[in-house]
């Protein structure tokens, strides 16, 4: 697996808004930002705050700004500015030759999940990580360090750890594996796919997070992973952020998170929740395709990352 080459003072770094449409204002904070750290940002106005109802702009448009900051050699990452939805309807389209020819960071989350996977199958390390229209000003400051850390380093070995809390699912267990993991809701939508875990080579430490679903959802959605066998396919599962989960009040479920995804877990798989990723300010970055390694004893979770296996 192949990372990009770290950022620098001057590197070209292109937006793209592979979803929901944005405005100039949600823009405006990064731009402070990236000047700050010497980087140059480059998008076409008329292109990334196109609108097409919910989208930013038609599926033909977003697509072509995608792949031309994908094929372009002197872009260093490509930050996509906001998640929602519209990735799915793009990521079957685009060609990664020119990508793995000249890799550069691909940065986002939650609905880019399934463009980080895309990276990573191609052979090149993508960046789970906030969004453009959160950096710098709804981003923990000790993961916006760590997120320039990653960035801007040639020699990383990158580590989190978080301590076991109630009502969080928890299982002891080592594991070894490449990072692989996003959104729930985008995760299962690449069942069936060039992207389903079973065409992958190597068995992943697999992550996710979720946010705004109804418990029921999530249980379908954490079955349909077991289902796939897709827990059978990892090495260990690590539960990030699920906020603002929802609860019917007609039918409820009747059982908590934690019940639910324990209740789909494989024998013998470890399992630690609390990974400090998702939609909120606590949102630490993951490289994904990255090799990793996890220890997950009574009371905490260590997950690390390195360069090369």
């Amino acid at each position: 697996m192949e990372w990009p080459p770290p950022l620098q003072r001057g590197d070209r770094i292109a937006l793209v808004a592979p979803a929901r449409a944005i405005s100039p204002e949600m823009i405006a904070p990064f731009l402070t930002f990236a000047e700050a750290q010497g980087w140059k940002v480059v998008y076409e106005p008329a292109v990334l705050f196109a609108q097409a109802g919910r989208f930013a702009g038609p599926d033909a448009l977003r697509q072509k700004a995608l792949q031309e900051a994908l094929d372009a050699p002197n872009i260093r990452a490509i930050w996509c500015v906001r998640g929602g939805h519209g990735s799915t309807r793009l990521w079957p389209f685009l060609n990664w030759e020119k990508f793995r020819q000249f890799p550069k960071w691909l940065i986002g989350f939650s609905d880019i999940t399934p463009l980080l996977w895309a990276a990573a199958y191609a052979g090149v390390v993508a960046l789970h990580a906030p969004l453009a229209s959160l950096v710098p000003h709804r981003v923990d400051p000790d993961a916006l360090t760590q997120l320039l850390a990653i960035l801007q380093s040639s020699q990383m070995e990158y580590s989190l750890s978080w301590l076991r809390t109630p009502l969080q699912p928890w299982r002891p267990g080592c594991a070894r594996g490449l990072l692989l993991g996003g959104n729930l809701s985008l995760l299962q939508t690449l069942c069936g796919t060039s992207l389903d875990l079973a065409n992958w080579s190597e068995p992943p430490i697999l992550f996710w997070e979720e946010v705004g679903e109804y418990l029921y959802r999530l249980d379908r959605m954490t079955w349909h992973l077991r289902n796939a066998m897709w827990y059978a396919r990892s090495t260990a599962l690590l539960i990030g952020d699920m906020r603002e989960l929802l609860e019917e009040e007609d039918a409820p479920l009747g059982q908590t998170p934690q019940e639910i995804i324990l209740n789909a877990l494989p024998e013998g798989l470890g399992c630690a929740g609390g990974l400090p990723v998702g939609h909120g300010r606590l949102n630490y970055p993951l490289p994904v395709g990255a090799w990793g390694q996890v220890e997950i004893t009574e009371t905490r979770a260590v997950l690390r990352v390195w360069r090369s296996d």
